[in-house]
């Protein structure tokens, strides 16, 4: 009798670590999903002068993929976002990213455990590449 419950106790608390540590893969697998998306999305807007929307829906579109919540606007705070007002190099202007995304469940639960927020959110500035050809 003994026996058996310290082989439950033992296969329910190596059943836990295990599941904590596959949990944590998943979290950090997503997290660097997004990372590498955000940096994706911040060289082509460097190299364009601008956040297409082309580019947007793609990304948009790829997070929906992944099964995460692109409901709302997922690049707000972004600028400049239309071709009329693009960053030019020449005139030492700067794109700027913001990402926010909801995650799948198990990773909002864990990024909040972590980081204290249940969102993914990046942001950044680089200097525009784009020359403007007529320049």
């Amino acid at each position: 009798m003994v026996k058996a419950k310290v082989f439950l106790i033992s296969f329910a608390v190596l059943l836990l670590i295990f599941s904590g540590i596959g949990a944590y893969h998943m979290y950090a697998m997503e997290r660097s999903i997004a990372r590498a998306i955000y940096a994706d999305v911040l060289d082509d807007m460097q190299d364009i002068g601008y956040l297409e929307p082309d580019l947007a829906a793609y990304y948009v579109q790829k997070m929906e993929e992944l099964g995460w919540d692109v409901s709302g606007d997922v690049f707000d705070g972004s600028r400049p976002r239309t071709p009329g007002e693009r960053a030019r190099k020449e005139r030492q202007e700067e794109v700027t990213l913001v990402l926010r995304i909801h995650p799948s469940r198990l990773s909002q639960w864990m990024h909040r455990f972590v980081q204290g927020e249940v969102l993914f959110s990046f942001a950044g500035s680089r200097p525009s590449e784009y020359f403007d050809p007529e320049w």
